[in-house]
């Protein structure tokens, strides 16, 4: 039996791929559709299953690049997992909506208990200056995932309201440019277009709330202002080092953001490793400057 074929266009709206993607996926990765007649591409009923897969699988942080060489039985095996992993726990994920259609949403659906909403803001901005004012008028609660609704997708407001809060982003956006979408999908953030089911966004939060990049290497050990004070204050006889491990954590920090924004599109995944390693490397100088301060109050003891 012959299995019926869909246009791109329709095969976009089918797996929430982009056009544009699509074509791209075609040249770099070789993912041709089953038929062409003239500029008029053709998708078989089987490769729409794939994309789709591939799709859920590219929301949840795996790369493209990757995904590409698995077989349909990887992709689906890998689904599988990903899907026993979000059986919702005892605990319910505190969570903060930060938009009015957000609100509006959570209104019409509020009988969920997979989450529970804590705060609520008018807009990704409100919550943004609430999280950076240094005596909050009152103590923001302790969140696992704050949803943000953007007008625009701009991956340089993301990084800045991610710096501003200790809790995983989920960003649901009105509009947004291919190329932020795509860095945003290679980073493997979080992002749902707008209009999305409250489904959507509660499965959106619990992918965020498992936290399945490695975090546990990359929290900072020391503040900015910490680690000022150990290079100004510490002081060892005969010895630099507190200084020099300062310097040293300083500068990779600084590298450590500069891959994460740094490259191509096509590039972003791998940029995206880089920095994680670099965070890594970042943990173990200051755990070496935590034994030289261990050090120093054992010997400020003694005397």
């Amino acid at each position: 039996m012959t299995e019926e074929l869909y246009r791109i266009g329709a095969v976009s709206k089918l797996t929430g791929v982009t056009v544009e993607c699509l074509r791209a996926w075609e040249r770099r990765y070789g993912m041709k559709p089953a038929e062409k007649a003239g500029k008029t591409r053709f998708y078989s009923e089987t490769q729409v299953h794939r994309l789709t897969q591939i799709k859920r699988l590219i929301d949840q942080g795996h790369p493209i690049s990757q995904l590409v060489k698995l077989t349909d039985a990887d992709l689906t095996n890998r689904l599988g997992q990903y899907s026993s992993a979000l059986t919702p726990s005892n605990r319910r994920l505190k969570v903060a909506l930060a938009g009015t259609a957000l609100l509006l949403a959570e209104e019409q659906f509020s009988d969920s208990n997979r989450l529970e909403i804590l705060d609520r803001w008018p807009s990704a901005d409100a919550f943004a200056s609430a999280s950076l004012q240094p005596t909050p008028p009152q103590r923001l609660p302790k969140l696992d995932v704050v949803v943000l609704e953007m007008s625009s997708l701009d991956i340089y407001l993301i990084d800045k309201y991610i710096e501003s809060i200790e809790a995983r982003v989920v960003v649901v956006y009105h509009f947004c440019t291919n190329n932020d979408l795509q860095i945003a999908t290679e980073r493997g953030l979080e992002v749902l277009p707008w209009p999305s089911t409250w489904q959507q966004i509660e499965e959106a939060c619990l992918r965020a709330g498992r936290e399945f990049r490695t975090t546990s290497s990359t929290q900072r050990r020391f503040s900015d202002e910490q680690l000022f004070h150990l290079a100004t204050r510490t002081r060892i006889e005969g010895c630099t080092c507190p200084r020099d491990l300062v310097q040293l954590i300083t500068q990779i920090s600084a590298y450590a953001i500069h891959a994460e924004r740094c490259g191509t599109v096509d590039s972003a995944a791998n940029h995206v490793e880089i920095g994680l390693e670099a965070n890594a490397a970042r943990a173990s100088l200051e755990n070496a400057l935590g034994v030289l301060i261990e050090d120093e109050v054992l010997v400020q003891n003694a005397n």
